[in-house]
């Protein structure tokens, strides 16, 4: 796991737990400074005084795509809040790159088959099945590291 390096102003940001509850409501989805106020019952000054905050640690960034002010997480913020995310992609590509070589294997066997007594070669279907359901694991789990990378995985942090 990459090391998080805090300074001062980092650490200033987040000796508030108002800030860190703006930052755990922004994990959810980009809000507005009045959507923050309206949900954490505060005022929507002091909630764009603890976004300047924020801001200024680089832990929150804007966009001023439409009328509003949309805050969200930077990578550095993600980071801090969930940790461990990063091993998860790590095991699911060695899972991923267990089952292919699995299933190439099983594959391989198949097409190959096997020698029997007089010469001729069977071929067991099984390890056929074997090699198609490990490969369809495989196809999954890379599907599963994307969506991970992307931050939108269904597996819990």
């Amino acid at each position: 796991m990459e090391e998080i390096a805090l300074d001062r102003d980092d650490i200033t940001a987040l000796s508030s737990d108002v800030r860190v509850m703006i930052l755990k409501a922004l994990d959810s989805r980009p809000m507005t400074t009045s959507e923050l106020a309206e949900g954490l019952g505060l005022a929507k000054s002091t909630v764009h005084e603890h976004l300047t905050v924020l801001a200024d640690a680089d832990l929150v960034a804007h966009e001023n795509a439409r009328k509003w002010r949309d805050y969200t997480l930077t990578k550095k913020a993600t980071r801090l809040l969930h940790p461990g995310r990063d091993h998860r992609i790590t095991i699911i590509l060695g899972t991923s790159l267990v089952a292919m070589t699995a299933g190439v294997l099983c594959v391989t066997s198949f097409l190959r088959g096997f020698t029997v007594q007089g010469g001729s070669v069977v071929r067991e279907p099984l390890l056929l099945y074997a090699g198609e359901a490990l490969l369809g694991v495989t196809v999954a789990l890379w599907y599963l590291a994307l969506r991970c990378r992307r931050g939108t995985s269904p597996i819990p942090a």
